[in-house]
């Protein structure tokens, strides 16, 4: 319901009466309702002040903001509401108003530890105000109708989205989109769109919680536009009971399911029978891996199941005969990554990039070295007292989160909190997931097994209590923060002690040589021959006599001598379902899975495989490049925190020019530019700028599309050129004939010359028909684009068939735009009476040689 300042200051000039609303649309405001609701049902009770005062701070600086001026806000004094020094404490100044009320003003917060802006540390975030571009770009009619959305979010998810249905079965394609674009959309519309039976979605996530928050999101969207279809479980994880697990599976292999989120780990154990039966019908169409930069990690975050992705696609690849995309999607890829990605999810030739990045204009950087442990928690205390809501606090250890806690309960009074990390069950998971949706918890204190991919748009602030492990952890777990376009806060405060985790990260154990040479000879005296010809069935916990084996310990280190040699171009990887145990439910955890549930197979591509030099020079070259862009890794990041050159108060690198180096790819294949932008940040604190103004990314399209006979163009008419036609309509005719002619003619080129893209003027009158928006329906796979006519020389080129309206009112400029187009077939429907460009003397139509007449086209194809 709609519930404002105003109607808040009614109801507390009133307390403890008054109609409190169950729900308010604000966020702010309705976590003010939920606290006072409840502390009206504890009257006298004060446990809830720590919760309230940094809400109603944050209410107070934000109707500031949109005002100009100091806004006060009367509030009751005793009646267990805090008094005159806990507001303070809070950053709120008092004036007593008479005996049982107060009236507060919300002070600018200037620690002299943060330094920071005239108007106070984290002014910005409790801004009302947007400070990304929100340039939206109308949805294709085949999307917005599966969708309900009018627009895309961003020119990059736009032709992501495209890119998604137009790439060649089999392919692959990177998505590499900043948090906040609508990058999740890219891997469900498939699922929205082909509503038959036999077009099944494999999602994979990293962790739970992503799987269970996007079943939430897509199971709103089905009902949105599909009220009949009932709510069976879209996410695979250990909650389900086994009635539901046995359900989904049936779904898998009939055909129904249409789209199920899971985790490598379950993928590679529980869900692979089904899923391999569901490719070998040709009913897997997409494989998606959210998250994929994940696919390259070792050390620590290494998981067996994740790395042998690429090997498990390659089987089903092979069951399916092709049939299926496969999408890699992140939001932070580095250059190492997307070389190994290709590597791995490749042939090379058959991989292709949608890029669209930018840095994220919201987060406004703020970094402390603190002295001691202890220091530390008083300055996270005190920032937290100042900070707006919600807000993450993120560790890097488990025992941190209990430790962190028990802090900000104990000492920071703070009770609307939770705790996540990857050992949380999973029917916690599922309350915190929905509490944190609902604005019912304030803070989380987690690992970074929280948040990833979750999309939860107001977020204002994410402190991390040490430093990440990685700079790109530290830019995604920022990247929670904001993804409303709005300003957020990302504080960094850390100790000298806390290096000891990213030191020890940037030497992954990627394998020494002499050992995973000895691993490797070890699983290949194990291998047996299969029905196909050169694969080879391993024992994936074979062990050399030199080595401890028979453990999970064993199994890993064996998967990344595996992984190191499929890097390196001298092996690749099958996985394969065991077909003993199928459809059993093991523990999914991410250790020794393959062990347990898969057979892991693999095809030699180098004879000299057990040759050591050789062997060692292969993976030499893959093995540096994985520690150099580690210690690249830590390098960055030591020059971005203050103090790591021994000063305590030294400034560390600007941001932006740090994070756009590390997101920055110089493939000649796949080259990503960043554009720069940062929201402020010690080294440019004090700079005047427009966050909003930064240049929007140029996205270019696919190259490699399914391309789509023309062959009735040919039978039709056999003298025309259909790389550029010209065909002339008469203006003079009545309007709706010739709208009637036009869409009879469009939906002839969809239909049966395989045209994918349309393009007019949003205006119009010759497409403001119903059938104009419906004409994909005619189209193959159902996909066909809409781009507006104009300002189509800027575009890249892109290899589908066209067709291009141009208004009677159009512009003799507009015809040169339209040839300088590349396209492989392009038909330009425009008015007999547009003027020839440079020359308005004489009609185009009297000197195209190549061009032809509506009415008469009409006639032939209809007979």
């Amino acid at each position: 319901m709609s519930f404002d300042f105003d109607e808040l200051q009614d109801l507390l000039a009133n307390w403890p009466s008054g109609d409190w609303p169950e729900k308010a649309e604000d966020g702010v405001l309705d976590r003010i309702c939920q606290v006072l609701r409840a502390a009206r049902a504890h009257t006298g009770a004060s446990a809830w002040n720590a919760d309230l005062q940094p809400l109603l701070r944050h209410i107070l600086l934000r109707a500031s903001d949109s005002a100009g001026r100091d806004m006060r806000l009367r509030v009751p004094a005793g009646q267990g509401w805090p008094d005159q020094t806990s507001w303070e404490h809070h950053g709120l100044e008092v004036l007593e108003a008479g005996s049982s009320a107060y009236l507060l003003t919300a002070c600018p917060w200037h620690p002299e530890w943060l330094g920071g802006e005239e108007e106070g540390v984290f002014a910005a975030a409790f801004s009302n105000k947007s400070v990304r571009r929100m340039a939206h770009y109308a949805a294709d009619p085949f999307v917005s109708d599966a969708t309900s959305f009018a627009n895309y979010s961003s020119l990059g998810q736009c032709e992501a989205v495209r890119a998604a249905f137009l790439i060649p079965e089999g392919d692959t394609l990177i998505v590499n989109l900043p948090t906040g674009s609508g990058k999740s959309l890219v891997g469900q519309a498939p699922a929205l769109v082909n509503k038959e039976e036999g077009h099944l979605t494999i999602f994979v996530v990293p962790t739970v919680a992503l799987a269970l928050d996007q079943e939430r999101a897509m199971q709103q969207l089905f009902r949105e536009n599909d009220s009949t279809r009932p709510d069976w479980p879209l996410a695979w994880y250990s909650g389900l009971s086994q009635e539901q697990r046995a359900e989904v599976r049936k779904r898998l292999r009939n055909g129904t399911q249409r789209i199920l989120f899971t985790s490598p780990e379950a993928l590679t154990t529980s869900l692979l029978s089904a899923v391999s039966d569901a490719a070998t019908a040709g009913m897997l169409r997409y494989l998606v891996i959210d998250e994929a930069h994940l696919v390259t990690q070792w050390g620590d975050d290494f998981r067996p199941s994740f790395q042998a992705l690429a090997g498990l696609r390659c089987t089903l690849l092979g069951l399916s005969k092709g049939t299926f995309r496969t999408l890699l999607m992140s939001a932070t890829f580095t250059e190492e990554t997307v070389d190994t990605l290709a590597s791995l999810f490749g042939p090379v030739d058959r991989v292709q990039m949608i890029s669209a990045v930018h840095l994220r204009p919201e987060p406004q950087y703020w970094f402390y070295k603190a002295s001691s442990s202890e220091e530390k928690e008083e300055r996270v205390l005190e920032a937290l007292r100042h900070a707006p809501r919600p807000f993450i606090l993120y560790v890097t250890k488990r025992d941190e989160i209990t430790h962190w806690s028990t802090v900000l309960r104990s000492r920071g009074g703070l009770r609307r909190l939770a705790t996540f990390d990857g050992g949380t069950p999973d029917r916690e998971r599922l309350r915190i997931i929905k509490e944190w949706a609902d604005n019912r918890i304030d803070g989380i204190v987690a690992t970074s097994a929280f948040g990833v991919g979750l999309d939860k748009l107001d977020v204002r602030t994410v402190i991390h209590a040490t430093i990440p492990e990685t700079l790109d952890r530290y830019y995604q777990e920022v990247g929670r923060g904001g993804r409303d376009g709005k300003s957020s806060v990302s504080l960094l405060v850390f100790d000298d002690s806390d290096w000891s985790l990213p030191e020890r990260l940037a030497k992954p154990k990627i394998i020494s040589t002499e050992l995973g040479f000895d691993r490797w000879k070890a699983m290949y005296q194990s291998r047996s021959s299969t029905s196909e010809e050169g694969l080879l069935s391993i024992d994936i916990d074979a062990v050399h006599k030199r080595l401890p084996g028979g453990s999970e310990y064993n199994v890993n280190w064996n998967m990344r001598t595996l992984i190191l040699m499929a890097r390196a171009g001298l092996i690749t990887l099958d996985i394969d379902a065991n077909r003993d145990g199928q459809d059993s439910d093991p523990a999914e955890s991410a250790s020794s899975l393959l062990a347990a549930m898969a057979s892991v197979r693999v095809r030699i591509q180098n004879d000299g495989h057990l040759i050591p030099d050789l062997w060692e020079s292969a993976v030499r070259a893959s093995r540096g490049k994985t520690l150099e862009a580690a210690e690249r890794n830590l390098q960055m990041m030591r020059q971005l925190l203050p103090g790591s050159s021994g000063s305590k108060h030294q400034i560390g690198r600007e941001v932006g020019a740090t994070l756009t180096e590390l997101y920055s790819v110089r493939s000649m294949r796949w080259p990503v530019h960043v554009t720069q932008v940062c929201g402020g940040c010690p080294k440019d604190r004090f700079v005047i700028r427009d966050r909003t103004d930064y240049a929007e990314p140029t996205v270019v399209p696919v190259h490699r599309v399914t391309s789509r006979p023309n062959d009735a163009w040919k039978e039709k008419f056999p003298w025309m050129d259909p790389a550029f036609v010209y065909l002339f309509y008469d203006e003079a005719q009545p309007l709706a004939d010739i709208r009637h002619s036009v869409l009879q003619f469009a939906g002839w080129l969809v239909r049966c010359c395989g045209v994918q893209e349309i393009a007019a003027s949003p205006n119009s009158v010759l497409t403001t028909h119903t059938a104009w928006s419906r004409l994909y329906q005619h189209a193959f796979g159902r996909v066909l684009l809409h781009r507006p006519v104009s300002g189509g020389h800027m575009e890249p080129y892109s290899p589908l068939a066209r067709m291009s309206i141009l208004e009677p009112d159009s512009a003799p400029d507009l015809v040169l735009e339209m040839q300088m187009l590349q396209r492989p077939f392009h038909v330009v429907v425009l008015p007999l009476g547009l003027r020839e460009p440079g020359n308005s003397q004489r009609r185009l139509a009297d000197v195209s040689p190549n061009a032809l007449r509506l009415e008469n086209v009409i006639r032939v194809i209809t007979q």
